[in-house]
């Protein structure tokens, strides 16, 4: 039973939120289903993804924090890339999920008990990869897939490193301001990016939903209530 929103929803609206709940998995865990057609994926968009970081979004970084003394900001490892700025490391978003291991030798959050990066964000994030490559999406899936990834690792670092707005007076609330604004970031990625994930097939929509659900929490599977509400709301 979905109660956080029956307060606000019409008859017809719960009965078909609490249908699309079940059928995504986000009520009771359920495995992705596989595509009847396997698709070769076009790269395209991780190119185009790629390219505005690295055009765009690390000069904006380092307009704003200042550049590396020896202006070779960039470093790259197995799992992640980092920019140097003046006012120290920066974690970048890039269309891969080291960047949530980054965040978390950055920020030490598990030692504070809180475990989005570990327990969320990364598990979540290398799910997805995975059913991409299991072929589990279609082209727009893919597309809106690394569309996303980038969105909630640019709103991370918009919001702790380029407004500066993370840093509290404990780690501890610092981890915890970082979990709840992720959370309060997600839903907006989800329904913008690539063609938004209203307008995604239904196999998508399924799929993407059956990734993720086993990772949510209450607090998060309330997020993902709300995007689904937004869907049936639009009319998708």
């Amino acid at each position: 039973m979905i109660t956080p929103y029956a307060y606000a929803l019409t008859s017809s609206e719960a009965q078909e939120l609490e249908k699309r709940a079940n059928l995504y998995g986000l009520n009771n865990i359920k495995e992705p289903i596989p595509l009847e057609k396997k698709i070769k994926y076009n790269d395209s968009i991780i190119k185009k993804l790629q390219a505005e970081i690295n055009k765009e979004y690390i000069p904006k970084i380092l307009s704003t924090l200042g550049h590396c003394e020896n202006n070779n900001c960039t470093s790259v490892t197995s799992d992640y890339r980092s920019v140097q700025t003046q006012k120290g490391k920066v974690c970048l978003p890039f269309t891969q999920c080291g960047f949530y291991k980054c965040m978390e030798e950055k920020y030490q959050c598990k030692k504070e008990q809180v475990d989005y990066f570990t327990d969320l964000a990364y598990p979540t994030c290398s799910s997805y990869t995975k059913n991409v490559e299991k072929k589990f999406f279609t082209q727009d899936g893919y597309d809106w897939i690394y569309s996303v990834m980038v969105c909630l690792q640019k709103g991370l670092i918009d919001e702790c490193a380029l407004k500066g707005n993370c840093k509290k007076e404990s780690n501890k609330k610092t981890c915890d301001y970082i979990t709840d604004f992720t959370l309060k970031f997600h839903p907006g990625c989800y329904l913008d990016s690539g063609v938004g994930v209203c307008k995604l097939p239904l196999k998508d929509k399924i799929n993407i939903w059956r990734t993720v659900g086993k990772y949510l929490t209450t607090r998060e599977r309330q997020e993902a209530y709300s995007v689904v509400l937004k869907c049936i709301r639009s009319g998708f």
